[in-house]
């Protein structure tokens, strides 16, 4: 008897484990648009501060050329992706008004609930 309970529950444990891998991207769609538009201007922000990074690295001799196209390829992709992202949400229905962003536009640091200013960069909060 208790070796079947115990079977019952390692079986419970493994459905909610793996219940994750089984969501498709009709799941992912149905994320909030205004979420969604907040995590890509979060990604567009966070690849344009690692091309500014990179330059800078670069120009400093911490970084090789060969490294630095790589790096400069990867995160133009991210940022041109994250744009075209925004750009299709614009498109869609925009969302109430008293939504503010979460992250920073200039360095992608998270505002808390009361800031008015980035606490990493001073950006006033948009």
């Amino acid at each position: 008897m208790t070796g079947l309970i115990a079977a019952a529950l390692i079986a419970l444990v493994a459905v909610i484990i793996a219940a994750p891998l089984w969501r498709t991207d009709l799941d992912q769609a149905a994320v909030e648009p205004s979420v969604s538009d907040e995590l890509w201007k979060h990604e567009k922000a966070v690849a344009l501060l690692a091309i500014t990074e990179a330059d800078f690295d670069r120009a400093t001799g911490k970084l090789s050329d060969d490294d630095y196209t790589v790096l400069r390829e990867d995160y133009e992709d991210r940022a041109l992706r994250a744009i075209d992202e925004l750009e299709k949400l614009d498109a869609s229905p925009a969302p109430p008004a008293e939504v503010s962003a979460r992250f920073c536009g200039n360095c992608g640091t998270r505002f808390g609930s009361a800031d008015r200013y980035c606490s990493s960069c001073g950006t006033p909060r948009g």
